[in-house]
């Protein structure tokens, strides 16, 4: 019981946090929502006030991603595809890496100290599938590459894995990279309007969701040994 009230109240610390960022976000971007519900705005000024903010909207963005990477079931995608928007690939890119990768470690410190997800959660395909590899740390670094598995379940089936402290941080880094530059491009064509771009990171998507068939295969092998 100790347990479950600890945990309820660590998800609704997490969702007050995450309002007050989205509310101080809100102030940041207030300019650039109202010229966007105006009829007739001009998208060249919009663009320029959108890439105008500084480090502190960039601080709040990385927070809102810490955040949500910390809540179970909350997709970050579309704040990386933002941040790109507003930052450009380079630094959007950082920034989503940042965002992501310490976003994960928190939730992997949440469920070794206290138990957030329950232990039913291992009859979770995901969880099966990775777990039954011959390599399953190398699982764990593709499924965070897999836009279409939820983090959270990968941080839960690395904390079933015991994985040492290096081998876990190198593998969320590593993970977490591919997808953070992919929706920093994605919100850079956004911006630019490149459609060949565009067209480049849907089969980026589509390569890394491929990978889901490397880890089944792996699984299979073990399985045969």
């Amino acid at each position: 019981m100790e347990k479950k009230r600890i945990r309820q109240l660590l998800i609704v610390s997490g969702v007050c946090l995450l309002a007050l960022v989205g509310y101080h976000l809100f102030i940041e971007y207030h300019t650039e929502i109202t010229l966007l519900l105006k009829s007739q705005v001009s998208e060249k000024a919009l663009m320029h006030n959108v890439r105008s903010h500084g480090i502190r909207s960039g601080v709040l963005l990385v927070l809102l991603t810490i955040v949500m990477c910390a809540l179970p079931g909350l997709p970050t995608s579309v704040i990386g595809i933002f941040i790109g928007l507003c930052y450009g690939p380079l630094i959007g890119s950082i920034l989503n890496i940042i965002g992501n990768a310490v976003g994960n470690l928190i939730s992997m410190v949440l469920l070794r100290k206290l138990k957030f997800l329950d232990k039913r959660n291992t009859s979770n395909h995901w969880v099966q599938a990775i777990t039954q590899m011959r390599h399953p740390k190398i699982g764990i670094m593709f499924a965070y590459m897999i836009p279409v598995i939820p983090s959270f379940i990968v941080n839960f089936t690395a904390n079933l894995l015991k994985m040492k402290t290096r081998h876990l941080f190198l593998a969320v880094l590593v993970g977490v990279t591919p997808s953070s530059v992919m929706y920093a491009l994605g919100g850079d064509a956004i911006f630019k309007g490149l459609n060949k771009k565009a067209l480049l990171l849907i089969a980026s998507v589509a390569i890394l969701i491929l990978l889901i068939q490397v880890i089944y295969k792996d699984a299979k092998k073990k399985t045969i040994v």
